[in-house]
């Protein structure tokens, strides 16, 4: 059997809804790109409807990987990297069990990925939802690898769920780093620039990023805090970044002390993206 192109990769665990994930998987198995098989991990016990809800369809692409201890999702990535690596595919998509990608996310990176044969890891831009589906914020993404490269010494310049990789990029740059915190996506773009990969984002919406109702409660604290500064200062140290994104990373961490009304004006506020 000739193997698919692209593997998409998702992991889902407890806290998943099913209505959330439906919504998810049905966007994926919707592409008007076709060439794709999707495998699945569950991170630990899931909830009975979510676990009914896979063993109901009935759809060959799907590939159900099951694991009774919830390991985190690096580790969950990573067991997926493990099966579909060594099975030939050329690209590797993100999806996350809560979001929507647009019908035409697969086509549109594709066809970019054909124009910029430079590129090893592709985002896009994404609308953010509120847990109704109401818009919450337009996030925009730099373009090109330069501008990706720019915004990437202050915060992340890819939105996680929405990239696929090239296989090339997973070859250089590793699998995720599984001593973070909780940002095993901004280390893997710092272990892809310094292992010399390519980026970028197709200027489209393409992608709903799905944000809960305590999306900025998990955001914030004296823990959280420490660990973007922990993070930041390691990414800085690899890419040979100074003083200046330190004090960037210093001040990012402060922000996330602050209290949730004021964080909720800075997330839209302080993020806009220039080339």
């Amino acid at each position: 059997m000739e193997k698919k192109r692209i593997a998409v990769i998702m992991s889902v665990y407890k806290k998943d809804v099913v209505e959330y994930v439906q919504m998810s998987v049905e966007s994926i198995l919707g592409q008007t790109y076709q060439d794709f098989d999707l495998y699945i991990q569950y991170d630990g016990p899931i909830r009975t409807e979510v676990d009914e809800y896979f063993n109901g369809l009935v759809d060959e692409r799907v590939k159900i990987q099951r694991r009774d201890v919830n390991k985190g999702l690096a580790q969950s990535l990573n067991d997926l990297l493990a099966i579909v690596m060594p099975l030939g595919y050329q690209y590797i998509a993100r999806m996350d069990a809560d979001d929507i990608s647009e019908p035409n996310r697969f086509e549109k990176q594709m066809a970019y990925f054909e124009g910029h044969p430079d590129i090893e890891c592709l985002g896009t831009w994404a609308v953010e939802i509120k847990s109704s589906g109401e818009e919450y914020f337009k996030k925009q993404m730099p373009e090109t690898h330069e501008g990706c490269l720019e915004q990437f010494r202050k915060r992340d310049c890819m939105i996680h769920p929405t990239v696929i990789f090239r296989r090339s990029y997973i070859e250089k740059a590793g699998m995720y780093d599984l001593d973070t915190f909780f940002g095993e996506d901004t280390m893997m773009w710092a272990q892809g620039f310094a292992a010399g990969c390519k980026m970028g984002n197709v200027p489209e919406f393409l992608f709903r990023f799905r944000i809960d109702d305590n999306f900025f409660d998990r955001r914030r604290g004296w823990r959280y805090a420490k660990g973007i500064w922990q993070l930041r200062h390691r990414v800085n140290k690899m890419l040979g970044f100074g003083v200046i994104e330190d004090a960037w990373a210093m001040a990012y961490a402060i922000v996330k002390m602050m209290p949730k009304s004021v964080l909720s004006i800075i997330y839209q506020k302080g993020r806009t993206v220039k080339e």
